[in-house]
């Protein structure tokens, strides 16, 4: 069987996951793999519609596209059309392993799980790398792409409030974070040649969840954030609208780790209402 790694880049816009990806497409003799894929989520995602109820669609065109490539790639049939950013060995027996490289934000972990179950699921081998660029250096750098793909700067600050961490779980043990990419690129290497050396072992996701999974805590974020927005749109002073909702955000996250660690065991709704 093909041992195939799927490695999510996660950070903002303008980090510098997209170069990251370019220069690892050209490190396939290091990495000894038969194939890199470079699935970068801008080439389908259309960023006007950040937030829109398509937008969600979109995500979900993009896994269906990721299942069908995993699925021709163990089965060694045609790969979706969509594919086009890859760099392939020309001695396919010199090695079966192929990497996959999902370039998007992955701000929230419940966009990340979406992956890992699906690498569970199939039996591949799942990894993160958090790119930890500074907001100040994503901005400058997302300020000069094009119009077509430069993200408005209010949805970056936004991005940046609400990426969660990775590491935080069991299932994201294997991340890796990176603060200077010119000089640890090496690490980056290593990180993934031991992704590529771990058994991929198939294990099908339970048919009961468990009762704090992530949709819930994806949930109860847009509920928190809806009160947020309710409660700072009474304010006049914009001062204090500032003052206000920078406390009411660092609530917000003390909420949703109370709501973790409590595994969920009350209603959303009470958890909304400790904002108050």
């Amino acid at each position: 069987m093909r041992c195939i790694c799927l490695v999510a880049l996660v950070g903002l816009p303008g980090a510098g996951k997209t170069s990251l990806c370019t220069w690892l497409l050209a490190q396939r003799a290091a990495l000894r793999v038969c194939h890199i894929v470079h699935l970068c989520f801008d080439d389908f995602l259309d960023v006007r519609s950040l937030g829109q109820p398509n937008y969600r669609e979109q995500r979900e065109h993009i896994f269906n596209i990721i299942e069908k490539l995993i699925s021709a790639i163990q089965e060694d049939t045609d790969w979706p059309p969509q594919i086009q950013r890859t760099s392939s060995s020309d001695d396919r027996s010199s090695s079966r392993s192929h990497l996959i490289l999902c370039d998007d934000n992955f701000y929230y972990r419940s966009m990340r799980h979406k992956l890992q179950q699906l690498c569970r699921n199939v039996g591949c081998v799942y990894g993160q790398i958090h790119m930890a660029t500074s907001l100040d250096s994503c901005l400058r750098a997302n300020s000069t792409r094009s119009d077509a793909s430069r993200v408005p700067e209010d949805v970056v600050r936004q991005m940046n409030e609400r990426l969660e961490t990775p590491g935080a779980e069991a299932w994201e043990r294997n991340s890796f974070t990176l603060k200077d990419q010119d000089a640890e690129l090496p690490a980056v290497l290593a990180f993934i040649s031991s992704l590529l050396d771990m058994p991929a072992t198939k294990t099908p996701s339970p048919a009961n969840t468990h009762p704090q999974d992530q949709s819930q805590v994806h949930s109860l974020d847009l509920l928190l954030r809806t009160r947020i927005g309710a409660l700072i749109q009474g304010l006049t002073d914009e001062q204090q609208k500032r003052l206000a909702g920078r406390t009411l955000n660092n609530r917000r996250k003390d909420i949703l780790t109370k709501f973790r660690t409590e595994n969920g065991g009350k209603a959303l709704d009470y958890y909304v209402n400790l904002l108050n």
